[in-house]
């Protein structure tokens, strides 16, 4: 999928990987329950090293930093429900996986219902792709998911990043910071 002139997927990994350390230095500096929330999700992080897991842990940890919660959008089951599908409205399926440091058997996309995309492989591939759906056709983010895109869109996808809310900005000042 593209998005204007440049491959979406490959933009938001690249993205993603170049502002890690700096995202994970501002999440990391949270106190409270952010801090808490985000403790076991970090964990994973620094004890693995496949750059998929880490990915995942710092989309989920960089929505709860947002206020957001992780699981109005990434659902993990063991199989796939078909009644937790009808009722998705947007949402990342994540099937069979084990634990948070083994790659699950499937990755889906889901809008209103309706499995759009599926063999995907990641949650960050996935992530990148409902950004793509969302944004092409100029689609409202979900409500309470709207930071997190924001922060896609304007910060790491650099897309219309003139006029973004204050708590996005906020984000984008600390991670422009010099060390």
């Amino acid at each position: 999928m593209r998005i204007t002139t440049f491959p979406l997927e490959t933009k938001f990994l690249a993205q993603l990987d170049k502002h890690s350390t700096k995202l994970l230095q501002v999440i990391r500096s949270r106190g409270g329950v952010v801090k808490q929330k985000t403790t076991g999700i970090l964990q994973v992080l620094d004890e693995t090293v496949d750059i998929t897991i880490r990915r995942e842990c710092i989309l989920q940890s960089l929505m709860i930093y947002l206020g957001e919660p992780v699981h109005h959008l990434i659902k993990e089951f063991q199989e796939a429900e078909a009644g937790e599908l009808e009722q998705a409205t947007m949402a990342i399926f994540v099937i069979g996986k084990e634990d948070q440091f083994h790659r699950p058997k499937d990755v889906k996309v889901l809008i209103e219902g309706t499995e759009v995309l599926n063999g995907l492989p990641s949650v960050a591939t996935a992530f990148a792709m409902l950004f793509g759906l969302i944004y092409a056709p100029n689609l409202r983010y979900p409500k309470e998911l709207q930071s997190t895109f924001e922060v896609v869109q304007k910060v790491l996808m650099e897309l219309e990043g003139k006029k973004m809310s204050p708590k996005v900005n906020r984000l984008r000042t600390q991670l422009f910071i010099p060390e």
